[in-house]
């Protein structure tokens, strides 16, 4: 059996349940969040274009591989319920990679949700190059999503977020927990009421659909 993988971070929204993971950070770059200890004790670390891009193209030849099994289980090469249930329950133990791409697949393949806590800090020309190889090796894929923390959004332009709303990313996720300063400040947020206002109006200016 192939060793192919990718590389997946720990959480995402409930409403990316069927969406391909892509993890184009590791962990929280603020991570002092009181009531949040998904990333304690874990460094933050960017990764590089080239590291997303080579995950990128291991989905992809999962997924031809997966293609390849359909029409040798009699599948007619596509992503059946059948198929999907042999890759989970195969006595060969399919590695992660394989079930996560069988099971996006069979649920349409259209949804991305980029990984980790706040993808934002990336240069933004970087990604768009992930989103726009993202998009020319996947042409199913219809909403890119991501984590953002309200603090790196109030930097960014507004044509920053333009630019990458024309490369692809369709909405950002930003926890914004409260507005009222002291208790941000108490639960060690690091961002305040007026940088919450500032990014979110910025995010809805460049087109990119807002979930707060």
């Amino acid at each position: 059996m192939t060793d192919l993988h990718f590389e997946q971070g720990p959480i995402r929204p409930p409403s990316e349940a069927q969406s391909l993971l892509l993890r184009l950070t590791r962990n929280c770059p603020w991570n002092r969040c009181e009531f949040c200890h998904t990333y304690k004790g874990q460094k933050f670390s960017l990764r590089t274009v080239e590291e997303v891009k080579n995950d990128i193209d291991a989905a992809a030849e999962i997924a031809q591989e997966l293609k390849a099994l359909s029409w040798r289980l009699g599948e007619g090469g596509e992503i059946t319920a059948n198929l999907v249930r042999f890759v989970l329950e195969s006595p060969e133990g399919y590695p992660d990679a394989f079930r996560n791409i069988a099971l996006w697949i069979y649920s349409g393949g259209k949804n991305v949700f980029l990984q980790d806590a706040n993808s934002l800090v990336l240069k933004t020309e970087q990604m768009v190059d992930v989103l726009t190889t993202l998009r020319e090796t996947f042409p199913t894929v219809e909403r890119i999503t991501t984590y953002a923390r309200s603090k790196t959004i109030s930097k960014k332009s507004v044509e920053a977020l333009r630019s990458l709303h024309r490369a692809g990313l369709s909405r950002i996720h930003i926890g914004l927990e409260t507005g009222y300063d002291p208790l941000l400040e108490h639960i060690q947020k690091g961002v305040t009421a007026e940088e919450h206002v500032i990014a979110g109006r910025s995010i809805k200016d460049s087109g990119i659909s807002l979930s707060e």
